[in-house]
């Protein structure tokens, strides 16, 4: 009875949703109607205004589409701040001197965050908290608005805030504000075991710093204007993450235009070289320097690594900042020259702001071009004009000098894209909604007649994106081509291609946005590569004398370097599993060498000073010829970070120890979620430990769901009864699934099927249980999201869709969430996540199942060191060193490499966004994993065969999943008899299934 209901529901929301795409497309015609009559009163407009800027021709050609699509995805966001400062005089801003609060009694309005910290009263700020400040300007008009603040904890992330003014956001950026620390290099470069340098851990730096409110994406590295009124205004500060200590706010009028230098002589023969690697501060701690095996760089080592050069994977994104520290000897005028590396951007140049003693000195030195290079190269820092060195003058005594990347010129181009991207997908919408999601290829249709004025919009944002390309050019005259912005180029060819045939354009809409190769997926990738700014500085030096600048080595010395290089490759190689000593355990594992080095060096402070275990560490060459390894006698005695299904092909066999023998396995094992041991699990003994575990949750664009009215969706059936109000505005939902082109893994067919109550198989491994009504169901619900709710079946770039908001809803994995978290600058604090939609039970309880496996931690079992590989397992696997370990790698190497432990108690004190972190621990609860047995593999693949085959074929559930059935249960028993449990059709031994549940 519950089941006919259900069905009876769905249907009835399918034939609203129905009605709804009816009525919104009759309204459209009417708005098309009128807006191709005002589009004629407006034609000779466009001519006269021609020489407008780029964005507002843009915005004039596409003045139609935006009307016709209003509801679309942006339409229901806070404006942004480009939109804010277009629409006040900009006549009305503040020109008078600094307006500093340094009282704290008079700023807070509630005296509860009044704190005295060094002997002086601030407003302290806590996690989730939110202080209010009442501040007087003096005339009504748009001012600069800064903090004095300070970060006294230990927290690797910046302090993170939203501000409100006067109880309202006035424009979108202001949701996300960021608030960086300063991090200092140590006093010693420590070295690994072979004597490399490695990369240093460096210092948080505990002091007051000066800051404006400005774009946390840095767009812009000018900080923002903010309209106050005269008189009493309320500025709020919640906090997002982090804590901070305020001492100060303060208005200030904009800064003045930087002067042009002026030209002077420079003579004398002094010199200052600093080595880009010796970073004396930075505002990321991520920035770091790297090792290059090459000559031309100083220092250089043919046997060692030596970090020699300022690692451009690491300082790259806009915002980043580097600050040196150097002595002049003599007072005079200097030119600036470098030897540097910028391959990010091909035939295009990267932008960085130099500043001397915390100052900017000419206008020359703001927004300064670096070519692309494919090598390191020396260049003088000159007037793009005419190319003349700037000197700079310089007292003797010390000085600073920091470099910023800055994409300041790429603003208009980025948010042009923006909109491009959110108009294409509109029109996408608009197509879907008029001929479905699966037209008729052998049917011509000339859209011109349901969607008026389509083949000019198509040319109009051709035309645009030529404009863009050519306005790229106009940065770099000297290429005759911009590599880093061919997608422009490609994507206008699209477009061309598209109005040439729009009696076409129903067939080819995938072409326009939800393809791989989609005009609106190279657009998204160009947005991406606009971010990456990396810039490689082996050294920079001020000099006088020309001949003072170093020569890069001439051909010979390249070439005696590289034989030298290539007879030290036949010595014995750092980290390489032959060149372990046999008295020593021996560990390979599956990680980078940046994770291997910080490992080594964790064993040799710690484990081995407290076990007497002496540990050689391996970088594993191919986890795949683990058996192999074993069958030859030369296996490791344990490994770490195996894929997680790895485990259950190597005990199978045989070949590895089982944990559940050894002793204070109960304790270890509670350390970790129970789901997570299934994969492992063979006939009742455990074989590997969880490593990392791979979470998924239900990701939310928090600023559209709340513009909407919509609620966080606790269930399935929640999920679709929002499709009707997503769809109409151009948004959907994303599933697992559609993420997977080829394989649909467990990862995304198993949790529906485990909330509907199905299971894969019974108490013991034979026939599997897909026929099952549960499972059955569970496959109905998951295939009937794209064959009756129109959830897309294909979505190249969930993490794109997610960002421009036309997938603001969906459900994905760690990966995700951390691409979301550190390239997504620009829809920080209007994200969130929560625990996956499920279905409800019998008993009123929500079934949020969902995979979670990802690297496991094995012992061979023909090892001589079994009980000393296992108290290496313990003490790895332990609370204190994996929270030790995850601080360590993402102080050194950045927010993107957070460390996603298995260890549930470390997992509490690692240095994740906290509400995150709840919201994460909560869905371990709901972890679990297909068992891996004998054939499980067919059982994943013909799951989504079926699945493709309902979705794609209009097969019917039942019958595709008896297909299935039978391919499974065959391969199942030949499986079965080869690892000796049946013999001729009968069971000599039963498999326990281990599904966890």
């Amino acid at each position: 009875m519950v089941f006919i209901n259900k069905k009876r529901l769905y249907l009835a929301i399918a034939m609203a949703f129905v009605f709804v795409c009816i009525l919104y497309q009759l309204l459209n015609v009417k708005a098309e109607e009128a807006d191709d009559a005002a589009a004629e009163g407006t034609e000779q407009k466009q001519t006269d205004d021609s020489e407008q800027s780029d964005d507002s021709v843009y915005l004039e050609q596409t003045e139609r589409t935006s009307e016709l699509f209003s509801d679309n995805a942006t339409s229901v966001l806070t404006e942004k701040y480009s939109t804010y400062i277009s629409e006040i005089d900009s006549r009305t801003t503040y020109d008078g001197a600094d307006i500093v609060w340094s009282d704290p009694e008079e700023l807070a309005v509630d005296a509860s965050f009044i704190v005295q910290y060094d002997g002086m009263e601030v407003i302290k700020l806590e996690p989730k908290q939110e202080v209010t400040m009442r501040i007087e300007a003096p005339e009504s008009g748009l001012y600069n608005l800064g903090l004095t603040y300070l970060i006294n904890n230990d927290n690797v992330l910046p302090t993170q805030l939203k501000m409100e003014l006067n109880g309202e956001v006035p424009f979108f950026e202001l949701r996300n504000l960021v608030f960086e620390s300063r991090w200092k290099s140590p006093d010693n470069i420590p070295k690994d075991k072979y004597g490399n340098e490695i990369v240093p851990q460096p210092v948080k730096v505990t002091e007051w710093q000066e800051k404006y409110i400005g774009d946390s994406s840095y767009r812009t590295s000018e900080p923002f204007l903010i309209y106050l009124e005269a008189g009493e205004n309320k500025l709020s500060f919640r906090v997002i993450e982090g804590s901070m200590l305020i001492r100060s706010l303060f208005l200030s009028a904009p800064a003045p235009e930087l002067p042009d230098f002026e030209a002077a002589e420079v003579k004398g023969d002094g010199f200052v070289h600093v080595e880009g690697e010796q970073i004396a501060y930075r505002n990321d701690s991520s920035i770091r320097a790297g090792a290059l095996y090459n000559v031309d760089l100083t220092p250089y080592s043919a046997d060692k690594r030596v970090l020699n050069y300022l690692d451009d994977s690491a300082f790259k994104k806009p915002g980043h900042q580097v600050e040196y520290e150097f002595e002049v000897a003599e007072t005079g005028f200097y030119y600036l020259g470098m030897h540097y590396r910028q391959n990010a951007k091909s035939d295009f140049p990267v932008f960085l702001n130099i500043a001397i003693d915390d100052a900017i000195p000419f206008r020359q030195f703001n927004n300064y071009p670096l070519p692309y290079t494919a090598n390191f190269t020396r260049t003088t820092i000159r007037e793009q004009e005419t190319d003349k060195e700037i000197p700079v003058y310089l007292d003797a005594g010390k000085h600073t000098i920091r470099f910023s990347i800055s994409i300041d010129h790429l603003k208009p181009t980025v948010e042009t894209i923006e909109q491009l991207i959110n108009d294409i997908q509109s029109l996408s919408l608009e197509i879907t909604n008029l001929a479905g999601p699966d037209a008729d290829r052998h049917r011509d249709i000339n859209i011109e007649d349901y969607i008026p004025g389509v083949t000019e919009q198509l040319l109009n944002w051709a035309d645009t994106m030529n404009r863009l390309y050519e306005n790229m050019k106009a940065l770099q005259p000297d290429a005759d081509e911009i590599g880093a912005f061919s997608s422009l180029n490609i994507a206008e060819k699209q477009l061309r291609s598209l109005a040439e045939e729009t009696n076409k354009l129903i067939v080819r809409k995938n072409e326009l946005s939800t393809g791989t190769n989609s005009i609106t997926a190279y657009l998204g990738h160009l947005l991406q590569d606009i971010n990456d700014n990396g810039v490689a500085v082996d050294a920079f030096y001020f000099y006088q004398n020309p001949k003072d600048i170093p020569e890069e080595k001439g051909f010979f010395s390249k070439q005696y370097a590289k034989l030298e290089r290539l007879v030290n490759s036949f010595g014995d190689q750092d980290y390489a599993v032959d060149s372990g000593n046999p008295d020593h355990l021996q560990i390979w594992i599956n990680r980078p060498r940046q994770y291997i080095e910080i490992i080594q060096q964790m064993i040799d402070e710690q484990f081995t000073p407290e076990t007497g275990i002496n540990v050689d560490i391996s970088l594993m060459p191919d986890q795949n010829k683990l058996i192999l390894a074993n069958a030859s006698g030369d296996a490791p005695d344990a490994a770490i970070g195996v894929n997680y299904a790895l485990p259950f092909e190597i005990a199978i066999r045989g070949a590895l120890q089982n944990l559940t023998e050894l002793d204070g396995f109960e304790e270890v094992k509670s350390r970790f979620p129970a789901g997570l041991h299934v994969p492992a699990t063979v006939e009742g003994g455990i074989y590997a430990l969880p490593d990392t575990m791979n979470f998924w949750v239900l990701f939310y664009r928090e600023d559209i769901l709340e513009s909407l009215d919509l609620p966080v969706p606790e269930t399935l059936d929640e999920v679709r009864t929002y499709l009707p109000e997503l769809q109409r505005r151009g948004m959907n939902f994303f599933y697992p699934t559609a993420g997977m082109p080829g394989l649909k893994i467990f990862a995304g067919t198993m949790p529906i099927i485990y909330q509907n109550g199905g299971k894969f198989y019974g108490e013991t491994i034979g026939r599997t249980a897909l026929n099952d009504n549960e499972a059955i169901e569970g496959i109905r619900q998951l295939t009937e999201l794209f064959t009756i709710y129109n959830i897309p079946y294909d979505v190249p770039s969930f993490y794109q869709q997610f960002r421009d908001g036309s997938l603001p809803i969906g459900i994905s994995d760690y990966f995700m969430y951390n691409l979301i978290l550190n390239a997504a600058p620009e829809i920080a604090n209007s994200w969130d996540i929560a625990l996956v939609p499920g279905i409800e039970n019998e008993d009123g309880d929500i079934e949020r199942w969902s995979a979670g496996g990802a690297e496991s931690n094995i012992i061979f079992k023909d090892s001589d060191k079994v009980e000393e590989a296992w108290e290496f397992l313990k003490w790895w696997s332990s609370t204190e060193v994996q929270v030790a370990f995850g601080n360590t790698l993402q102080t050194t190497y950045g927010e993107e490499y957070i460390w996603n432990t298995a260890n549930i108690e470390a997992y509490e004190g690692l240095p994740w966004n906290t509400s995150h972190k709840e919201v994460i621990l909560a869905q371990t609860e709901w972890l679990t994993e297909v068992p891996r047995v004998p054939g499980s593999y067919l059982l994943e693949r013909e799951i989504s065969n079926a699945y493709n085959s309902i979705i794609l074929d209009g097969e019917n559930v039942r019958t595709a999943i008896d297909l299935a059935s039978k391919r499974i249960n065959r391969e199942t028993f030949r499986k079965l008899e080869e690892f000796g449990y049946m013999k001729d059709g009968e069971t000599i031994r039963e498999y326990p299934n281990p599904e966890f549940k």
